[in-house]
């Protein structure tokens, strides 16, 4: 999983590069651009909702599939129940990708809601078995997304748009995205009781009909 993330992190770097002395840079083509929309500050804060906005760059890509992911003290856990969507035309429009769960129960799953560019939506529904038996008693926890918009995200690349961690100290923590992608140097995920992430990889289904 580290290596297929990094290997995005290479080919948007090399977009960089390439453009460099260029007034302006196009997205490559067969990529995909995902952006993170702020949300307002009660719902940013108790994570109650994490919203995403996406679109193919003349892309081959036509479904996404998100991984859940707990950890175990020591690393990040698939929980292998992968969830899709297909057919989904990422080159017609803008799509959307929203996480939201009840905002008065902190230890909740987030659902998923997509509206898809090509027209038509579908939601998921998060499991929450685990979550329910946390102690609620001082329960906390700190939210982190994709803070900045991917422009040249690869079709078969899994980013993390979500990460959670929580604690039972009644203090207030924060977290950042890359504690997936590097969690040996975040502290929070060491000190914490619980912690979860979701992943999202574009991908292509050649057995679906264009």
């Amino acid at each position: 999983m580290k290596k297929r993330y990094a290997a995005g992190l290479a080919l948007a770097l090399v977009g960089i590069l390439s453009g460099c002395g260029k007034a302006e840079t196009q997205p490559a083509d067969n990529t995909i651009s995902i952006t993170p929309v702020e949300q307002a500050a009660t719902e940013k804060q108790s994570g109650a909702v994490v919203e995403y906005h996406f679109s193919g760059n003349n892309t081959e890509a036509n479904g996404i599939t998100f991984n859940s992911y707990t950890w175990d003290g020591n690393a990040w856990q698939n929980m292998d129940k992968p969830i899709g969507a297909y057919g989904m035309g990422l080159n017609n429009g803008t799509g959307k990708i929203i996480f939201r769960h009840d905002a008065d129960t902190i230890n909740a799953a987030y659902d998923i809601e997509m509206t898809f560019p090509s027209g038509g939506a579908s939601t998921q529904y998060g499991d929450s078995s685990e979550l329910s038996k946390l102690p609620t008693d001082n329960l906390t926890v700190a939210v982190a997304g994709q803070e900045k918009p991917i422009d040249d995200l690869a079709v078969d690349i899994e980013i993390p748009l979500v990460v959670r961690v929580f604690n039972t100290d009644g203090a207030t923590h924060t977290v950042d995205i890359n504690a997936f992608i590097e969690p040996d140097s975040s502290e929070e995920l060491k000190n914490c009781i619980y912690a979860d992430a979701i992943t999202a990889t574009f991908v292509y289904d050649d057995s679906i009909p264009k």
